[in-house]
């Protein structure tokens, strides 16, 4: 922990004097807690997830397109006898313009996929590998904007397999309708010293869809669409090949801070290979092994600013002819100098609008 404290510090101190220098800094704390009635699934265990994270993160910008930034993470699993059970370093450059990001390094993925549904990332992926550590590249904002991204979540060593993530999204608007996509390949490969008893594996995963979104001045908003979803999974070295397809279809709706987000797959089963690499090859929800899967969630955005976020879920996931229960609450708080003054002043209770 020491060492990883000198290193930061020493990388910002050698930074040199800049013209127009701004210097950035944010404290943070990311809360979850995740219970998981899942009793009669045959594909996932039941589980309570529930921790704390404490995010410090602090930055250089100049030409006010450029900025370097590093920071400690700090995890705290509740229930463990651990002070820290884990900690992550975030330290990458970034490049801003109007319309146009560039990340290289260890950044969250969140800020940058906040668009993939957790068909491609389960929620327990942002719980404890919260960072992506590789590059993203983006054109266009908002709604019209195209991405391009790598991950490289595993170095090969004589006990762990080399993996990464390439992927590609964007979508397009246009009044009311759009049309938007997501896709990834993800590398499964071997160590190095070369073990003979492991091959190479990969998953590519692609949706695309069309649809309707409306937000009014009320504060209803509201979305569909429809579109397909395909992929390909590969055991290379037991030479095993299947080619998912299936349906997908997308419904959300809010008002005064109440919403529902729904998700629909019909067509083939998927991860036919989690029987042999389980979490190691998919990071999607388990529940798309089925050939149907329907997800509801409901929500209650409790508290909207800039430095604190609050929303409680109840999910509802239908599976195998069952219905399986999900209750969620997340909390982010956070100070810094990131956003403006008047930003910062900002409070939103969205639900009390029922009430005026």
């Amino acid at each position: 922990m020491r060492n990883r404290l000198t290193f930061l510090i020493c990388i910002l101190c050698m930074i040199p004097a800049l013209h127009a220098q701004e210097y950035r800094w944010r404290i943070g704390l990311d809360y979850f807690f995740d219970n998981r009635e899942y009793e009669k699934s045959s594909f996932t265990d039941p589980q309570t997830l529930h921790g704390v994270w404490l995010n410090t993160l602090g930055g250089i910008r100049w030409d006010s397109t450029h900025t370097i930034y590093a920071g400690v993470n700090l995890l705290k699993i509740f229930g463990m006898n651990k002070a820290i059970n884990k900690t992550d370093v975030t330290l990458y450059y970034q490049y801003k313009r109007p319309k146009m990001l560039f990340r290289a390094g260890a950044f969250p993925r969140k800020e940058v996929l906040p668009n993939y549904s957790d068909f491609f990332f389960k929620d327990s992926v942002n719980h404890f590998i919260p960072l992506m550590q590789g590059i993203f590249w983006q054109i266009g904002e908002d709604d019209n904007f195209f991405n391009a991204w790598m991950d490289w979540t595993g170095c090969a060593t004589a006990n762990t397999r080399e993996s990464f993530y390439l992927g590609l999204s964007g979508k397009t608007s246009k009044g009311i309708f759009f049309g938007d996509f997501q896709s990834y390949l993800f590398h499964y490969a071997g160590t190095f010293p070369e073990n003979p008893a492991y091959g190479v594996s990969e998953q590519i995963q692609g949706m695309a869809s069309v649809g309707l979104e409306y937000e009014a001045t009320n504060s209803f908003k509201g979305l569909f669409s429809a579109g397909i979803f395909v992929g390909l999974e590969r055991d290379r070295k037991a030479e095993e090949s299947y080619k998912p397809m299936g349906f997908i279809a997308r419904a959300d709706a809010e008002l005064y801070g109440f919403g529902t987000e729904n998700r629909l797959y019909r067509g083939n089963a998927r991860m036919r290979l989690f029987p042999v690499y389980g979490a190691d090859l998919y990071w999607g929800t388990p529940f798309l092994r089925s050939s149907t899967y329907l997800q509801s969630r409901w929500y209650i955005r409790l508290l909207e600013s800039h430095h604190v976020c609050a929303r409680i879920n109840c999910n509802f996931h239908f599976s195998e002819g069952q219905i399986l229960l999900q209750q969620t609450l997340s909390i982010t708080a956070n100070i810094g100098n990131f956003l403006n003054q008047e930003r910062r002043k900002k409070v939103d209770y969205p639900w009390k609008r029922i009430f005026r």
